[in-house]
């Protein structure tokens, strides 16, 4: 669906007003006529008294309706085009699933209830079908993946049998200068991606334009950034969703990206400082690969020096074993004969394993440059 023109909403809205004044004054003087007529009292003895309580009535129905006629119209509407343009298919099918089995639910139990004396079982029918509705369409639209296995069939973008299960968690807008970086293949390949990458189609138009360009470096970089949205959609580690939905009054492709991320309730991955500042001040989670790159860069590389207290000996009879503070362990060769002892180290090897990381140092000569401290763990603490 295509968005309205922000004059067609304000006209909808203002036809809403005029017809809502014109039958809430209708409804006004109707209901004053039917309190007045069953009065005796002194707004019935006097013909203008009872022509300005007419009036009086028929404007406040007037006003009063002037006021909520949008809200029942027009705003309703857009709300439920908004959803449907907004929502994947799937979430669609399974909401009308859910409201058809709600439906049928209601009418078996009106049938029931029917019975009840003093229209009690048309109160209470219509209750429990409201409720049936609305756990219903709930229900469906959040399951539909469920309903989908039931029938018989995949979920839309399910994954070869072979290859991992994508994780179902908070969806993950990605910007232009993510797909750019490239960084976000390996990042989903190795399960780090919370749930399913949305990528807008105004953010592809962005990239082709950038391919086209006539600057070679930009060029090389929209070209990177499509062939990186074609390896992600070949790829079995994560599910890419093309979002086909613009936001016509919005020109900029940053507050667009906001409120596809806000709409779709999703986590928005950026390297963008202005698109990140933004995305933050509207509440929307910041997902950002070089924060993600320094959390897990080494604390330590090789040939830089350190102080560490060695607190046991190691495997070999010529090694000492030390730790840092978050577990690493630090063998340190020909260290085993000062245990209980801090020294200064220096870094040879650094290895990274799915288990953790490993370093090993040999003790540093005594004109080494001033080392940077970093306090070991307890020996009692490490030793357990």
């Amino acid at each position: 669906m295509h968005g309205h023109a922000q004059r067609s909403i304000q006209r909808a809205r203002t036809l809403s007003r005029i017809i809502g004044a014109g039958l809430g004054f209708v409804f006004g003087v109707l209901y004053a006529v039917f309190i007045l007529s069953g009065s005796q009292s002194t707004l019935t003895q006097s013909t203008s008294i009872a022509g300005a309580t007419l009036l009086a009535a028929g404007a406040a129905g007037a006003a009063s309706l002037a006021l909520a006629a949008p809200l029942v119209t027009v705003e309703p509407y857009l709300w439920l085009e908004r959803t449907l343009d907004e929502a994947p298919a799937s979430q669609i099918i399974g909401a009308a699933v859910g409201l058809v089995v709600a439906l049928l639910i209601a009418a078996l139990v009106a049938v029931l209830l029917n019975p009840l004396p003093w229209g009690l079982g048309v109160v209470v029918s219509l209750s429990v079908a409201a409720a049936l509705v609305y756990v219903g369409v709930r229900a469906g639209s959040r399951r539909r993946d469920a309903l989908a296995s039931f029938f018989g069939r995949t979920p839309a973008a399910d994954l070869d049998a072979d290859g991992p299960a994508p994780l179902d968690g908070q969806p993950v807008v990605v910007d232009t200068s993510v797909l750019i970086d490239g960084r976000i293949v390996d990042v989903a390949a190795s399960g780090f991606v919370p749930g399913r990458l949305l990528i807008a189609g105004f953010v592809l138009e962005e990239l082709q334009r950038v391919a086209d360009s006539a600057d070679p470096f930009r060029r090389q970089k929209g070209r990177r950034g499509l062939g990186v949205v074609d390896a992600l959609q070949k790829g079995d580690d994560v599910v890419v969703e093309l979002v086909d939905l613009d936001f016509p009054g919005t020109p900029e492709v940053d507050a667009r990206l906001v409120k596809l991320a806000r709409s779709r309730n999703a986590a928005l991955m950026t390297q963008d400082y202005n698109l990140n500042r933004l995305a933050q001040i509207e509440g929307v989670r910041v997902l950002n690969l070089n924060d993600l790159a320094n959390a897990v860069k080494p604390i330590v590389a090789a040939g830089e020096s350190m102080a560490i207290t060695i607190v046991k000996e190691g495997k070999e009879p010529h090694q000492g074993v030390g730790y840092f503070e978050d577990g690493t362990m630090v063998v340190v060769e020909n260290g085993s004969s000062h245990v209980d002892e801090s020294v200064t180290v220096t870094v040879s090897t650094v290895l990274q394993t799915t288990a953790g990381r490993m370093i090993f140092a040999t003790l540093a000569s005594d004109d080494a440059a001033k080392p940077r401290v970093l306090r070991p763990t307890p020996a009692k603490v490490a030793q357990r």
